[in-house]
């Protein structure tokens, strides 16, 4: 088993594109575009993103101990690619935000967002797994669709059901 053949059976599985962000030592804001993210448990209220080991963002929020995961909407995929992108860039540049609870950069229009506190990072392979317990959470758009990723392209929900099929 290679990463590519790895790589191209994980994309038959369609995820949402969440924006992580935090803040740097500095206070300077960062993120990445992350689709390793799932709700974790209810009570207390946890989830979980996994991070590449050589990301700046994952130094940044071992650093700050908090961090926020943004939900993307099916418009905003330029702000996905904006954070996307690596090396020293200004990924916040022309992308609006504000500021959440505990100074966490929050991305306005998104579906909705959670701020977390740091609860643990596990190491696994060649990311790290953080579990996060939510302060604070707001659904921004409830009616939206959402930004999807498959097959390694963008995609969108729609209404439309494949011939046979039954909601």
């Amino acid at each position: 088993m290679d990463s590519k053949t790895w790589r191209s059976a994980m994309g038959k599985f369609a995820t949402g594109i969440t924006v992580i962000t935090t803040r740097d030592a500095e206070g300077k804001p960062q993120g990445m575009t992350v689709n390793a993210f799932t709700s974790l448990s209810l009570d207390p209220p946890m989830l979980l993103v996994c991070l590449d080991n050589k990301s700046a963002t994952l130094k940044h929020i071992l650093e700050s101990k908090s961090f926020c995961v943004n939900i993307l909407s099916a418009d905003q995929e330029n702000v996905s690619r904006s954070f996307a992108r690596r090396g020293d860039v200004d990924k916040f540049e022309g992308i609006p935000y504000l500021e959440g609870v505990a100074g966490v950069p929050v991305l306005d229009a998104c579906l909705a967002y959670v701020v977390c506190g740091l609860h643990k990072a596990v190491e696994g392979g060649d990311h790290q797994i953080l579990l996060g317990d939510a302060l604070h959470l707001n659904v921004q758009q409830a009616d939206a669709t959402p930004l999807v990723f498959y097959g390694g392209k963008y995609g969108y929900l729609t209404d439309n059901l494949p011939q046979g099929a039954s909601a």
